[in-house]
């Protein structure tokens, strides 16, 4: 299995590129999409090629901003947040002639979405007392909900698999990471349930519940809660990391069923009886009948 990556590739390789000595100043407006609804848009303007924008469009934006949000991206990206472009909710401005000095930075501006989605998982794991739950409500049908219990912490994703055989694969999937614990040692509690949400979900309204929706809890031990950055990177991946898999598994399956019904067809061609007589012609156009085995 692999992992999905963490940066946005289109917006790393169009940064990188811009900052290479020698680079042409030109007109820039390019616009791509992440996982999750999110929206990118990476353009300057013919009165300033110098100024870069990289705006961020996402429904649960503003709300991530409001739960630590905004000083996140203050702490991770300092004076290269600037006010947002009309329609968007988050803008970084690189100036290409005199960018910040820091390495990596194409990369650090290609983590946007991940370092404001990390907000609420950092108010959670700062804060030992945090007795709530924090809801995300990241799509349009699935909700995100964060709580501290002690010096663990719980993240629960709402699923909602388009397909019934999702369900039953994404079952088997997770199976696989409940069972984990019993060979490796310091890794997540998961569990899984079909329908009904979990008990720590009691006290929130309009959680959504269908046949085909699902609740996947990860319990994070005190290691995991040190460990933040690695943490961070994986638990937010995790809902396209599964419905990836869960398509990569399906696409297996298909592969093999065709295979085999191609084989059976080549079992079937060779068991066809040859005709009991053939019709053949001289050279000089006389027809004969030529009787053969059955």
């Amino acid at each position: 299995m692999i992992l999905l990556e963490f940066a946005n590739r289109i917006i790393e390789e169009l940064i990188a590129s811009k900052l290479e000595s020698g680079a042409k100043r030109e007109n820039v407006e390019v616009l791509c999409a992440d996982f999750d609804g999110v929206q990118f848009k990476i353009s300057n303007t013919a009165e300033a090629k110098l100024l870069l924008n990289i705006s961020l469009q996402w429904k649960c934006a503003t709300e991530l901003l409001k739960l630590g949000g905004d000083k996140v991206l203050k702490d991770v990206y300092g004076p290269l947040v600037v006010a947002p472009e009309p329609g968007y909710q988050v803008t970084l401005q690189i100036n290409l002639d005199s960018p910040p000095t820091a390495p990596g930075l194409p990369t650090k501006i290609a983590l946007l979405k991940r370092h404001l989605f990390s907000a609420p998982f950092i108010t959670v794991f700062d804060n030992a007392s945090l007795s709530n739950i924090i809801t995300v409500q990241y799509r349009d049908d699935e909700a995100l909900y964060i709580k501290r219990e002690g010096d663990r912490a719980l993240v629960i994703f709402s699923v909602a698999f388009r397909d019934s055989d999702d369900v039953v694969l994404g079952k088997v999937f997770l199976q696989e990471f409940a069972d984990a614990r019993k060979t490796m040692s310091n890794v997540p509690s998961v569990t899984f349930s079909q329908k009904d949400p979990p008990g720590e979900l009691s006290s929130i309204k309009n959680v959504k519940t269908s046949a085909n929706q699902g609740f996947i809890t990860f319990v994070l031990f005190p290691n995991h809660i040190a460990n933040r950055e690695k943490t961070l990177n994986l638990i937010q991946t995790f809902r396209n990391y599964l419905h990836y898999h869960i398509k990569c598994s399906k696409g297996y399956l298909h592969q093999r069923m065709r295979n085999r019904v191609e084989s059976l067809l080549q079992i079937l061609n060779r068991a066809r009886p040859e005709p009991a007589t053939t019709v053949a012609r001289t050279v000089t156009g006389k027809v004969f009948v030529r009787k053969g085995q059955v």
